[in-house]
Parts: C-alpha cells; sequence; structure tokens
C-alpha cells in the first residue's frame, strides 16, 4: 500500500482534532451535560433536572471505578517491549510528545512531562546501538502555541544525557501521522531493514498501525508504562482525577485509531498481534 494522498488535508485535520477533544474528554463532556441539563432546567424542571443526574451518576462511576486504568493496561498489553532485539539495527526513531515546549520557552529551562520516559529509552537504545541512524521526530503540536518547537527541548535534553552523535531531527509533525509520513521522507528506510520505534506503551498500538500504512514495518519498542500491565483491582488506590486522568489518555487513542482507520492513516482499528518483524532476526 502506498501513501494516502492526505497531506494537503493535514492542516485541518490538525485542527479540528484537536477542537474535537476538548469536548470529548470524558469529564469535560460530562461537565457540558451538566450545564446543558442546567439550562434545560430552566424551561423544562424535570428533564434538565434528569440530564444533571445522569451526568453526576456518570460521573462518580467512571470517578470511582478504576475503568480508564483496565483501559489504558488494555492498550498498553498489545505491544510490549520485545525481550530480544535484532543484532543489527539501522535505525532509531523516538515520537515526541515528552515536553511542555511553551513553558520550557517562558522559563527558559527544559520543562518535561509524564511522557518523559520514552526519551529515556531512545538514550539506551541509542547506546545500544552506537552505528543506527537516529531520529528524533516532533515539531510544533501545541494549536494554541504553534511557534513552540519540541525539537528545541529535545536538542537539550540529549546534551544533558551526553548523548553526542549525530541525530537527524523531523520538525515538520504535529501529530502521529505526520511523525511516520515525514520521518520516512526524510531517511528512506530500504526494504529489509531494521528500524525501531519507540514511544509509551499505550500510544503504541495506533502508531503501529499509521506506519504499517505506509508500508514501513518497523520493530515496536513501547516502554513509558503507565500501568503494571494487569487487570488485577487489588493494587489499584481509587482516586477521581487519576481513574479520569488514564480514560481521558486510553480513549484519545482509541478514538483516534478509529478516525485515522477511517481517514486512510491507519492499517487497522485494533491490532492484529505481534508483527512478524518485532521478532529478532
Amino acid at each position: 500500500m502506498g501513501k494516502p494522498n492526505l497531506i494537503e488535508n493535514s492542516g485541518m485535520f490538525f485542527t479540528l482534532s484537536k477542537i474535537f477533544w476538548v469536548f470529548a474528554q470524558p469529564l469535560n463532556a460530562l461537565c457540558l451535560l451538566a450545564l446543558l441539563g442546567l439550562l434545560i432546567r430552566l424551561f423544562w424542571r424535570q428533564a434538565g433536572q434528569g440530564i444533571m443526574n445522569a451526568a453526576l451518576i456518570l460521573i462518580l462511576v467512571l470517578g470511582i471505578l478504576p475503568i480508564g486504568p483496565l483501559m489504558l493496561a488494555w492498550l498498553e498489553r498489545q505491544y510490549p517491549a520485545p525481550h530480544a532485539l535484532p543484532a543489527n539495527v539501522d535505525g532509531i526513531i523516538v515520537l515526541g510528545g515528552a515536553f511542555e515546549t511553551h513553558l520550557s520557552k517562558t522559563h527558559n529551562q527544559i520543562v518535561a512531562n509524564d511522557q518523559v520516559d520514552r526519551m529515556f529509552c531512545f538514550v539506551n537504545l541509542a547506546q545500544r546501538y552506537p552505528q543506527a541512524r537516529l531520529v528524533f521526530s516532533g515539531g510544533a503540536g501545541d494549536i494554541i502555541n504553534p511557534e513552540a518547537m519540541e525539537s528545541d527541548d529535545a536538542r537539550a535534553f540529549f546534551k544533558l544525557a551526553g548523548l553526542t552523535r549525530d541525530i537527524i531531527y523531523e520538525e515538520r509533525s504535529r501529530n502521529t501521522y505526520e511523525n511516520a509520513l515525514y520521518t520516512q521522507d526524510i531517511v528512506k528506510p530500504k526494504q529489509g531493514e531494521n528500524w525501531i520505534v519507540t514511544t509509551s506503551a499505550y500510544h503504541m498500538p495506533r502508531t503501529v498501525g499509521i506506519f504499517e500504512k505506509l508500508n514501513w514495518h518497523i520493530i515496536p519498542y513501547a516502554c513509558d508504562p503507565k500501568t503494571d500491565g494487569t487487570y488485577a483491582l487489588d493494587n489499584r488506590m481509587p482516586g477521581v482525577t487519576g481513574n479520569f486522568g488514564m480514560m481521558n489518555t486510553a480513549l484519545k487513542e482509541i478514538l483516534g485509531s478509529i478516525v485515522y482507520y477511517l481517514t486512510g492513516k491507519s492499517a487497522f482499528i485494533l491490532p492484529p498481534g505481534p508483527l512478524p518483524s518485532s521478532d529478532p532476526r
């Protein structure tokens, strides 16, 4: 399969996806539902009160039950980090998303978020494979601050980490599809080459689907786990904000996979299972 001809629509897709997610986040959506109920209650008391009650019940149920952690654990189980890697690796790619670039520029220091583990994985893999080509893929993914370039933080981070090798910076991308597309245009991988892609474990299913759509059979190296990968409930402390936070992350990935598939950007919605390229050669 060739590349879908979607580059000209990528700007609109990026903007719409960002706006949609503001309203689609579960807690945001339920608060908006409660507000709608309050407005309706001004004219139709019983109907409006019913909507408000439903929103409150859903907030309590989704906040107390560990639905978000279970969803995130399911995503992270799809592509665990391989226990063995090929002896020869031609390239290693890390996807952006680990820095709060606008805050970094504001405070003149690196500000990382809870996805920074993927950067440590990248440094570790780079040390393990000194001959591999290294790629950081991430541009301006902030719709409010489009001038904030994540590659600036990445350069500073690698310097602090002591990674002095040449690194290719793909700086045009604003989402995962563009990460894969623009990186492929830069490195031009050859058939049979071993390329490792590292990103957060929950993000790997959507990532693999995109690379497969571009006919680039990468080796997925998941890192930055947010759960222990099990469905056991006895080791989970209840927390409303934590449950909703994990649900936000998981739902965004699942909806993203569906939308990417329907718009021709991904090879599948649900992961088909481990890829042949993830086995040692």
